[in-house]
């Protein structure tokens, strides 16, 4: 029976300074929970599973992260981090439709992963609530504009949910489509 390989094995790993196996087990972390969660709920993952998964000890998860909920609000700065690229380029029609392509083709991709992410609990609600991804990097100019904020993430957060929870009966070019009619009044 073959066994399988930890994220530090797969990586062909061996010593490495502080910094770099601190980064590197982050890396193998986030990627063992992105593993698990494709196997099972978040709150049925034990630290146990992840570390094992990962090939870090239980002292390094502790010593980095001491929480599961811990690893994922870093994920989820790290996917707000992303979507805020995004956020900051111009925003015109096909900036939007491609923008807006991207994410439903990668949450199509990982139709599991996806379903998974929805039914976190916390919810994804909580984890992307402590401020508009737009104003993380950059506050807003005035109030307006922290609204918009707001009230676009909210939408977006919101189509995203309904599509995955309803099977994804349409596809990603339809979707990017529909999120530009819906924001820019404009078809592509």
């Amino acid at each position: 029976m073959e066994t399988e390989q930890s994220e530090l094995e797969k990586r062909n790993i061996h010593r490495l300074s502080a910094e770099k196996a601190n980064q590197l087990s982050r890396e193998c972390l986030r990627a063992a929970l992105f593993q698990l969660l494709s196997e099972k709920d978040f709150q049925k993952i034990t630290v146990t599973e992840l570390v094992k998964q990962a090939g870090v000890s239980r002292a390094t998860f502790y010593r980095i992260y001491g929480t599961k909920e811990a690893l994922l609000s870093e994920i989820s700065d790290l996917v707000a981090e992303e979507m805020n690229v995004y956020l900051q380029s111009p925003r015109t029609p096909d900036d939007a439709y491609l923008w807006s392509l991207e994410i439903f083709r990668r949450l199509k991709d990982d139709t599991t992963m996806a379903k998974r992410l929805v039914s976190l609990k916390p919810s994804l609600d909580m984890v992307f609530a402590m401020s508009p991804l737009a104003e993380r990097e950059n506050p807003p100019r005035d109030l307006k504009t922290h609204y918009w904020n707001l009230a676009f993430e909210g939408a977006v957060l919101n189509i995203v949910k309904d599509w995955i929870l309803h099977d994804m009966p349409q596809t990603p070019e339809e979707m990017a489509e529909i999120c530009t009619q819906i924001f820019f009044g404009e078809q592509n």
